[in-house]
């Protein structure tokens, strides 16, 4: 599997827009049985080949292996012969336009402003002026080691308030140049290099310096500082035995530390591509979230561990390498993890806006025993994000802990300023996240360090990063390890009963941080002593 491109793993992309496509498909879960859902299915069928199909082209579709499963179409039609064409439809049909999901990545406070005000370098550029332009030529080293793979990017000041990110991937000698016109300035820079070393901030960076990036602790595991919030004291390879977990991301591995986990395979525009090399991890998000779950140090190591190394962990790809994702693929994916790999948590570290199908595809993974939890979002104060905002989904915010991220790190910058975000002990929540009254709990998610697939070399590099991306994991671990001994849980048929039985036990071991619910939920995810 190739490298991430260069904005794979950038924070602060604008939230994608919905598309022009309408998406249709269909109602599975108000349908008590196949039978019912077979029928369902053929009157949506029926209306969609007569009716939509030879007034429209056809983009690409899903069907499901099942008669009576999730049928989905992307179509192009014109918008007032579409709704003409609805009054005649079965009113369990579902049309909207194609929403892309984003994978969340927030921006540090002082990196905001210069964000905002941000334009797009020219597309195209004459001879005349590419020969004028000027490079500014940096040296990435990680703990004294060249770093290739760190990302570099640079806001550059542009005139009349405006100003241009450029961004670049440094190379084997750690070196990133990175072309811009005469008269801007440099203001700011952020680097994310490829593990081993804390992504930082750069104050008015100059051309030939030299940034050596300070160490992550990596001779401190298997037990970091976010584990110990969720009640975790020590490294068990069999805790969360007897669950299956599903992540929907962008994807998994390859790394040795996640050898045991399954590929199930990846959704990519509506079409499946089964097996594990499908499911490899095209940037990196989701094999942080799945490490956080399920990583499971090599023996003799002091890597980081996971929660629940001892689950059965199935992962569906749904991006590309520089996103992709909507809601045809996630909710295929839902479909595929809780009919076939019969996952009883889904972990959903993505967010954008509401959609009746994904919203269809949880409310039936519920129907059917599984239930998911999901990333709130890191909106900055905004609203809280789909899916956690779905009621059927247990949303997660993200909480912080003083004193465990270096000064100037990317990591270190969110410390709120108002007094309302702080609880005891040095916890706090960060100003990153989303707020809402839909938050059910929070846990870990600023500068937590977990697995990212071997590249450049590195056999089983990890990585820092921030975002309610990494509480969500952290509260499907949390909860993992408390149903797999859970005699009761397990005696349970895989219906509704079983979904919300879960939820209910997350709920008695939410502990109340002394903020606001908006902020926290009920409280953070914390097993001790089960775990």
């Amino acid at each position: 599997m190739n490298a991430p491109k260069a904005t794979a793993r950038f924070p602060g992309s604008p939230p994608p827009e919905p598309g022009s496509r309408f998406v249709v498909s269909h109602r599975t879960a108000p349908f008590q049985d196949d039978d019912q859902r077979k029928l369902a299915r053929e009157r949506f069928d029926g209306f969609v080949d007569q009716a939509l199909a030879p007034n429209a082209t056809l983009k690409r579709q899903k069907e499901a292996p099942e008669d009576h499963g999730r049928r989905i179409l992307v179509l192009e039609m014109d918008d007032d012969e579409l709704r003409e064409k609805l009054k005649d439809a079965p009113d369990h049909l579902l049309v909207e336009r194609e929403l892309p999901r984003q994978i969340p990545r927030p921006l540090p406070p002082p990196l905001r402003d210069l964000h905002r005000r941000a334009r797009p370098e020219p597309a195209a550029r004459t001879a005349v002026e590419k020969k004028a332009q000027l490079s500014l030529t940096l040296t990435v080293l990680a703990d004294g080691v060249p770093a290739e793979g760190a990302q570099v990017g640079i806001w550059f000041e542009t005139g009349g308030g405006n100003t241009t990110l450029v961004q670049t991937v440094t190379d084997a000698q750690g070196q990133a140049a990175l072309a811009y016109t005469p008269g801007w300035t440099a203001s700011k820079g952020l680097i994310l290099p490829y593990g081993r070393a804390w992504s930082m901030m750069v104050e008015a960076p100059q051309n030939g310096q030299t940034i050596n990036l300070p160490p992550l602790p990596m001779g401190q595991g298997p037990i970091g500082w976010w584990h110990a919030l969720t009640g975790a004291r020590y490294y068990d390879p069999n805790r969360g035995a007897g669950i299956r977990i599903g992540v929907v991301d962008t994807g998994a591995g390859p790394t040795p530390l996640l050898n045991h986990v399954h590929g199930l395979g990846a959704f990519l525009f509506g079409e499946f591509l089964p097996g594990p090399q499908a499911a490899e991890d095209v940037q990196d998000h989701g094999t942080a979230v799945t490490g956080l779950l399920g990583a499971r140090p090599l023996p003799g190591s002091t890597d980081f561990c996971g929660l629940v190394p001892g689950a059965d962990i199935g992962v569906v790809r749904v991006y590309g390498e520089t996103g992709g994702a909507s809601q045809v693929d996630i909710a295929s994916a839902i479909d595929l993890l809780s009919i076939n790999h019969r996952a009883d948590l889904i972990n959903l570290s993505l967010g954008g806006a509401a959609s009746a199908i994904e919203h269809d595809a949880i409310t039936a993974a519920r129907l059917r025993g599984t239930l998911c939890l999901a990333s709130a979002g890191n909106a900055e104060g905004g609203a809280v994000t789909y899916p956690a905002a779905y009621p059927e989904c247990v949303a997660v915010s993200a909480l912080g802990l003083l004193g465990t991220t270096p000064a100037g790190s990317f990591a270190a910058s969110w410390t709120p300023d108002q007094w309302d975000r702080y609880s005891v002990g040095g916890v706090f929540v960060p100003d990153f996240i989303s707020v809402g009254w839909q938050i059910d709990a929070i846990a870990p998610g600023t500068g937590l360090i977990s697995t990212i697939p071997s590249r450049y070399g590195l056999e089983r590099p990890y990585a820092d990063m921030s975002g309610t991306s990494l509480a969500a994991p952290l509260t499907t671990g949390v909860l993992a390890a408390l149903l797999s001994r859970d005699p009761l849980y397990h005696n349970l048929p895989r219906t509704a009963l079983r979904a919300d039985y879960a939820r209910q036990v997350l709920a008695q071991h939410l502990v109340n941080l002394g903020v606001a619910p908006w902020y926290q939920g009920c409280g953070a995810a914390y097993a001790f002593p089960m775990i």
